[in-house]
């Protein structure tokens, strides 16, 4: 697969949140395989850290910016931060997203705090990195974004979920 590659992202500047770990992680890579320089947001520092290093082992380019996506100054920082870093952002991956305990605790089980932290980074968000992030790209004359969410689980119903709101 690796012959396959058309490096198509070479000179752009890609955005994930929660590269530090699975989905981000994954698509940071991914990303900097396709030749883009890669901003991994993300509120685990460590995770971020091993993310930007395999990045860089691999000979691309990356920068860690510590963000809360559930904050409106981490995410007008973070993409202040990309092109500060690298002049421009071209494409977003807004996957920065937690389940708080909804996988282990039967809704009614679930404390307002939870529920109000879950919607803060999975639906809000969502929202603030995009009113980050879009009049940057509109600057510039266009951009791509993709927003991740979760439909719940085999134990869950898929009501238990906030992400269906920004479906």
């Amino acid at each position: 697969m690796a012959g396959n590659l058309t490096r198509d992202l070479a000179g752009k500047t890609a955005l994930v949140t929660g590269g530090g770990s699975g989905i981000g992680r994954a698509a940071s890579l991914a990303y900097a395989r396709e030749g883009a320089r890669v901003v991994v947001a993300d509120v685990n520092v460590e995770g971020g850290e091993e993310t930007v290093q395999r990045i860089k082992e691999a000979g691309g380019e990356a920068i860690l910016v510590h963000a809360d996506v559930s904050r409106a100054e981490d995410t007008q920082a973070m993409v202040s931060q990309a092109v500060q870093a690298f002049g421009r952002l071209d494409c977003a991956f807004n996957n920065a997203g937690i389940s708080g305990g909804m996988d282990r605790r039967l809704t009614a089980d679930y404390q307002e705090e939870d529920w109000d932290r879950v919607i803060g980074i999975n639906l809000k968000g969502v929202w603030l990195c995009m009113k980050a992030e879009i009049p940057q790209m509109l600057k510039q004359g266009g951009g791509a974004i993709v927003n991740t969410a979760s439909r719940g689980s085999p134990r869950r119903p898929r009501w238990s979920t906030p992400s269906p709101a920004y479906e």
